[in-house]
This record gives C-alpha cells, structure tokens and sequence, in this order.
C-alpha cells in the first residue's frame, strides 16, 4: 500500500485515499467482493525495496458476460520498463492459468470498484472513487504491449459557471412533478439498510444493458453503501416515485478527499470534522459526487431520468455545495452522456482502460 506514497508523493495534485478503507477493501474477511471472485497480489523488489504491485482479478460474473478476461489493478511502479514488465509477466501467467485469454484493466478490483488509468487532466486533484497515476504510466503500458480498449470520462459543473442549465433542468423537473404519478422524496436512513437494497435493484436494472455492467450482489452493495455511511449527506440522494413505487434515485456524495490527510490516515482533525457535522455537512467540502444514477427501465418515458437531472442541478442551485463532479462515465454510455450534455458541463479528466491478449 505505501507504494502508492513512493509513486505519487511527489505530486501536488494526487489525493491519498484513506489507508484503512483501502487496506479493508484488500483484505477478504472485510470485503465480500472476494468471495465472487479469484483475486491475487503481488509486489516487486529491487534490493528488498518494493518499486512495484499489482492485483490480478477472475471475476466470474464478467467473464460469463464478457468473455475470457483476466483483470489487473492495484497498479503502482516506479518508472522503469523492466519493473512493469514484471508485474503483468506474473499477472498473465496468474490470468492465464485460470482460463484468462485476455488481460485487461486497470480495475480495482472489477468495474463495481475505482477503474482506469488516467491519460487526461493530470492536473486536476481526484475527487472520491477516481484514482490518479503519475503521467508515465500509459507509456509502460504501451511499451508492454497493452492496447486501448475503450475510454471513460469525468465532468464537473459549478454554481458559478453553470446556473443557467442547472435552473434549466429543475424547471423541466418541476413540470414533471406536477403530474400527480410522480414524487421525490429523501432516504429513510432509519431504515438505511432497506434503502441501500432499494437503491441496488433500481441500479442493477437501469444499467442491466450499458457496457461494463455486472449486476452488483447486495454483500457488496451494502459493504460499499457502509464505507460511505460516515460521510453520507442525506440531502444528496433522492429517490424517485411514480404512483409510490420506486422508479429512479440520484445518490451524490460529498468529495472527502478534499480533507483526506497527505498521510491517509484518520487523524484527530478529520474525525473532529465528521464527528462535528452541521446539517449533515462536513466542513471543508466544497464538492458533491455523482456516484450512482438510475431510472428503471419500466418507467422511462415518463419524466423520471428528467427528474433526477434536476435533483442533480439543484445540489449546485441550492448553495449546499459550489461544485458536482462525475465518476467515470463510459464512452458509450450514452444515456449519462446525455444529461451531462444538457448540463453543458466540461470534461475535467480521462481515463483508459487497456486490453493485451495473453491466451
């Protein structure tokens, strides 16, 4: 884990995540996503210094979807070619030997979890659940024969440069809310774990046919939602109803790497930060997160997908946050596309995932 220090210490635009949800994430008694999967790590020495890891990934789900692929993630090195080469000679062999053809990543460990190796907006500091890598990274991997699979990106809009649209799209909602069917309403965070149950199925069935879905199990759904809990701002997710019944959701979360530590650690001044919230709101952060969107797939045509966009614009437009960024948004994920193309908001960084036959 310290290798992401060695490898990114140096750059004023990388935020660290936090040492000990990574190391949960890690470790199998804690996260459930180990039990659907074959995962392995591995890490390079010179001179009994490690200069390099990797994680590689089975995920049985995604083959039976996808095909033969082996996944690799976790990737940190230093720059050096014959480091690299090491690292995905024994991730491909692991892959190969477990009926992998192709190789591909990085994901960590899979596309439920932080994915791509960032080409564009090096300069940008990460929000929540993006990763960032030092600029030579896409070189090694080219130069170990890795080839583009296919391209993600991230948007950002803000109070001051984006009011119009925002108001734009809650006036459209309004005009849907009018009709008797459809309601909004906030979670019950009485009753999170129901919620969080709620939310998987409506997202499951939204995305059952976009690129890169694998249906999420609640085991992971909920160990997920519960490394968010702490920091979970209520008034950032709303849940749409049409006649009551769930038909669409918005979950934003605050960016806590906005007052993550350099060090990673959960230092006295971050715990007094979420300890002392007001109105759910953690001092310094400025940023909410789009993290998961959806709209089932009975109830398009009616308005929904239009009013979680202005639920969305009204996170900016109601003064609790200055700024909404996106996680990664699929290159043919035209739906996402779409609502971040009325919002008229700006790239802010790319990401890449890359492929290399192995079979």
């Amino acid at each position: 884990m310290r290798l992401s220090w060695l490898v990114n210490g140096a750059d004023p635009s990388w935020r660290p995540p936090l040492r000990r949800t990574v190391a949960a994430g890690m470790r199998a008694r804690s996260n459930p996503f180990h039990a659907e999967a074959d995962i392995a790590h591995f890490v390079a020495y010179r001179d009994r210094r490690p200069v390099g890891r990797i994680a590689v990934t089975i995920d049985h789900e995604y083959v039976r979807r996808y095909g033969a692929y082996g996944m690799f993630g976790f990737f940190d090195c230093v720059d050096d070619l014959a480091v690299a080469e090491a690292l995905f000679d024994t991730a491909q062999h692991w892959a190969a030997d477990r009926g992998a053809a192709m190789l591909t990543g990085p994901y960590n460990y899979s596309p439920r979890h932080d994915m791509g190796l960032l080409v564009q907006g090096f300069d940008q500091p990460p929000t929540l659940m993006q990763t960032h890598n030092p600029a030579y990274y896409p070189r090694l991997l080219r130069d170990c024969g890795f080839e583009q699979r296919f391209d993600t990106t991230t948007y950002r809009w803000t109070r001051d440069e984006h009011a119009e649209q925002a108001e734009r799209l809650r006036l459209r909602a309004r005009k849907v809310l009018r009709s008797n069917r459809i309601s909004v309403r906030p979670p019950d965070m009485r009753n999170f774990g129901a919620e969080v149950e709620l939310l998987r199925r409506i997202y499951n069935e939204s995305f059952h046919d976009h690129p890169e879905h694998v249906p999420i199990t609640a085991p992971v759904f909920a160990a997920l939602a519960g490394d968010l809990e702490s920091v979970l701002d209520p008034a950032l997710i709303r849940i749409v109803e049409v006649d009551g019944r769930p038909g669409g959701f918005s979950m934003l979360v605050p960016d806590v790497n906005q007052v993550v530590p350099r060090s990673g650690r959960v230092t006295p001044a971050l715990l007094g930060r979420l300890i002392t919230k007001r109105d759910n709101r953690i001092r310094g952060i400025d940023t909410a997160v789009v993290v998961m969107i959806g709209v089932a797939p009975e109830h398009t045509g009616l308005g929904v997908g239009r009013v979680v966009a202005g639920e969305i614009a009204d996170v900016v437009l109601s003064g609790r946050y200055r700024q909404v960024t996106t996680t990664w948004i699929h290159e043919r994920n035209h739906w996402s596309k779409a609502l971040v193309a009325q919002m008229k908001a700006a790239p802010a960084k790319r990401y890449r995932v890359y492929e290399k036959a192995i079979g």
